[in-house]
């Protein structure tokens, strides 16, 4: 089943990978948090692990979001 394509479809697309990247980002300053307060080297490196795939992640987000929001620009009827 597809669905039409909307500016608003799309703005809440982009508004919900934004809200997305931002839990992430809370999620990986949790986990820097853990694993500054890891009490062995297993667990440190576990939550560095973590962090790091985490990192990836976002960055994914941010270059995901950044071309959708210049696909907006570019879609934007000009008035």
């Amino acid at each position: 089943m597809s669905f039409p394509f909307t500016p608003r479809l799309s703005e809440e697309k982009i508004e919900s990978l934004q809200t997305q990247h931002e839990y992430l980002n809370i999620l990986r300053l949790r986990h820097l948090q853990w694993m500054n307060m890891a009490d062995n080297s297993e667990s440190e490196r576990i939550h560095r692990e973590i962090t790091e795939h985490i990192e990836q992640i976002t960055d994914r987000y941010k270059h995901l979001l950044d071309v959708l929001q210049q696909q907006r620009v570019i879609d934007e009827p000009v008035r």
